[in-house]
């Protein structure tokens, strides 16, 4: 078994993805990582402002170029890597957002029309299920997060370790366990000097979207869950 990272942002794409992808695969090479899904950002504001191009498909192809260029540059370095997206869907109350990763989506998907982001979560969770994905919410707690209806969700974050953030880990947990969701695990990496703190074991064998996808469906894999790093972390960026 190897360790996958199952949140992890890359520079380019927003604004709050910092690192440098050297730094980035060295951290995670030294944290004993053999995986890396990455989940960047799909959201009409980074869209609109950090995608380069002019056309949609331009937008489109930058988002895939600098994923393609990353995983190279991990290949390099005997880690794998895995695409998936954080998807912001529209809603009225949201502030911090309400976020969906989606694992398992063909490329062609992000080029349609109309764009993924400004799908409902019910539509998106249709769309997922359409296209045999996984799909689950980050941090569904976390300060200013409106937390997604159940009904239209595979799994959840039930340890977010992003240690800008109060998550409130133990109610997505509960959350998790009260409506039979699948677990899931991310460090939701963006910073140099972030800890590395989550993510998931899974076989090393695992080389492919499909085969991670019916993986995760299969639920019988083990959370990586630095819990106290985490905390103090948190607890030192907050002054506490």
């Amino acid at each position: 078994m190897i360790k996958l990272e199952t949140h992890c942002h890359i520079f380019g794409t927003s604004s709050c993805a910092t690192t440098p992808n050297d730094l980035l695969i060295s951290r995670y090479k030294e944290k004993g990582y053999g995986a890396i899904l990455v989940t960047n950002h799909f959201s009409k504001h980074c869209y609109n402002n950090y995608f380069k191009g002019d056309t949609h498909k331009q937008k489109i192809d930058y988002f895939f170029e600098l994923y393609d260029n990353f995983a190279k540059e991990c290949k390099l370095a005997g880690i794998k890597t895995f695409f998936g997206a954080e998807i912001r869907t529209p809603h009225p109350q949201e502030t911090n957002g309400t976020e969906f990763t989606v694992l398992g989506f063909n490329r062609e998907v992000f080029y349609r029309e109309p764009l993924l982001f400004t799908l409902s979560q019910q539509e998106l969770f249709d769309l997922a299920n359409e296209n045999k994905a996984f799909m689950y919410q980050t941090h569904p707690f976390r300060e200013g997060v409106v937390v997604g209806n159940p009904k239209y969700l595979h799994g959840a974050e039930s340890f977010n370790g992003h240690f800008h953030h109060r998550n409130s880990n133990e109610k997505a947990e509960k959350f998790c366990s009260d409506n039979n969701l699948i677990c899931m695990s991310g460090t939701d990496f963006h910073h140099e000097d972030q800890p590395i703190t989550a993510g998931i074991y899974i076989p090393e064998d695992l080389s492919n979207e499909k085969d991670l996808v019916k993986f995760l469906f299969e639920n019988k894999f083990n959370l990586v869950e630095e819990k106290q790093e985490y905390l103090d972390a948190l607890k030192s960026y907050k002054g506490e």
